[in-house]
């Protein structure tokens, strides 16, 4: 019997800018994998669609072989649909899978999952099709059982940064479990009886360390798993002398170049020294230099320039507060460092305040710290002159530095940045150039 599972986002993916201005809540990543990769790999025999912002939908498509916004069939028996922002639960998948009837699951008033049994009608086939997530919710919901239920999900950025200790524990389970045991050091002869041999490391904790068979881990490392897991994905070099403690993860193609890296997620073909310190970097990033990086989540593209270190703590240790959108927000928590936008870049020495919001595309050269709460995309920022950068220039910068790594920025990524421009534009100071 074909199955269908549809995986959305909602209203609230807004909640995650700068990180959602250039991909869908779900491609978020608190973890070892992104939240849409946790709930696939629970209904891995589901045929899978994703739905996301109009505006987006060039963008993601190009990230995935799954449908966007791009539902052609309507003779599943059974379609179940996903909120992107929910936090993975076994239990609640379970559920999900065995419910019997057509049903609408709420956490308090947020829709976190649909499910459809039975093959769709035309006019909701038609609604699909036409991605009106909305239109389908109103008509499907007079059908349908409404349960209400605790489910954990993730309201607003800050939220990634405090979970990110347990997504990493739980994604190294879960990849475990599911592996042949190849790259886990658990059970291996790290003295050198073994096929593989790192000379000069030293581990704590190893039975809680993978590392990939193609990474390399050359001498005068430390890698201490003694208060949580550490995963180092395929093609990772790691020099010394770093210090790297879990749960972390590693992701592939990375390069960490020393210094102290505690309790984060890097993603892919990253360059990480210095210390960093509950962080997520989505990927493609450079933090090669001195300098702290803290309690904060960036983008891909990203250059930090020597010694660029963002504060995570007010001096009083109150809560901090974050501004979003225009709007400030207290988060609640007494540590919150930065959230950066892709293609952004800071000059030498530049120093961030608490909580600060940049978005996509902007030029920091500081002379002292940056106090602004929310700097927005494409911003020219100096200690003489705050302007808006100029879009051509801007655009060229960004084919300069994914030229670096072999990459280059599609017509739909520079459609989307010229949108984001577009909405900037209104504001009226001399572009920078």
């Amino acid at each position: 019997m074909a199955k269908c599972l549809i995986i959305f986002e909602d209203e609230k993916a807004d909640n995650f800018n700068p990180l959602t201005l250039l991909r869908p809540v779900y491609f978020l990543r608190p973890g070892i994998r992104t939240l849409s990769e946790k709930i696939l790999d629970g209904f891995d025999e589901y045929h899978p669609n994703f739905f996301c912002r109009p505006e987006l939908a060039g963008v993601t498509s190009e990230r995935t072989r799954i449908p966007v916004n791009n539902f052609e069939d309507k003779d599943f028996e059974e379609t179940i649909f996903i909120n992107g922002r929910v936090k993975f639960n076994k239990d609640f998948i379970r559920a999900l899978k065995t419910a019997g009837t057509n049903a609408v699951l709420l956490s308090g008033e947020e829709i976190a999952a649909l499910k459809l049994v039975g093959r769709l009608n035309d006019d909701e086939y038609k609604l699909l099709k036409e991605g009106d997530l909305g239109g389908f919710y109103d008509k499907f919901r007079k059908n349908a059982e409404t349960l209400n239920i605790e489910l954990p999900m993730y309201n607003f950025i800050w939220d990634m940064i405090s979970a990110i200790d347990d997504e990493i524990t739980e994604d190294f389970k879960y990849f475990h479990k599911n592996s042949n045991g190849e790259g886990f050091l658990k059970g291996r002869d790290l003295s050198g009886g073994d096929t593989r041999k790192f000379t000069g490391v030293e581990f704590v904790n190893p039975n809680d360390i993978y590392i990939a068979p193609d990474a390399e881990i050359l001498p005068g490392n430390v890698l201490d798993a003694s208060a949580g897991p550490i995963f180092i994905g395929g093609k990772v070099r790691v020099e010394p002398h770093s210090y790297l403690i879990g749960p972390l993860y590693i992701g592939k193609e990375s390069h960490v170049v020393g210094g102290k890296i505690t309790g984060s997620s890097i993603g892919p073909v990253c360059r990480v020294g210095g210390e960093v310190e509950e962080s997520i970097i989505q990927g493609y990033t450079n933090k090669y230099h001195t300098g702290f990086l803290g309690h904060a989540y960036l983008g891909e593209w990203i250059n930090l320039g020597a010694m660029t270190t963002n504060s995570d703590l007010k001096n009083n240790y109150g809560s901090v507060s974050v501004s979003l959108n225009g709007e400030m927000h207290d988060t609640g928590s007494l540590k919150v460092g930065s959230f950066i936008g892709d293609f952004t870049k800071t000059a030498i020495g530049t120093l961030l305040n608490t909580g600060i919001n940049i978005g996509i595309s902007c030029n920091l050269v500081a002379n002292g710290m940056v106090t602004d709460k929310e700097i927005r995309s494409f911003t020219w920022y100096s200690p003489r002159h705050v302007m808006p950068y100029n879009i051509s220039k801007a655009i060229g910068t960004i084919e300069r530095s994914m030229a670096r790594r072999g990459k280059e920025p599609s017509q739909s990524m520079i459609k989307r940045l010229k949108e984001i421009y577009e909405k900037n534009s209104m504001h009226s100071y001399k572009a920078a150039e």
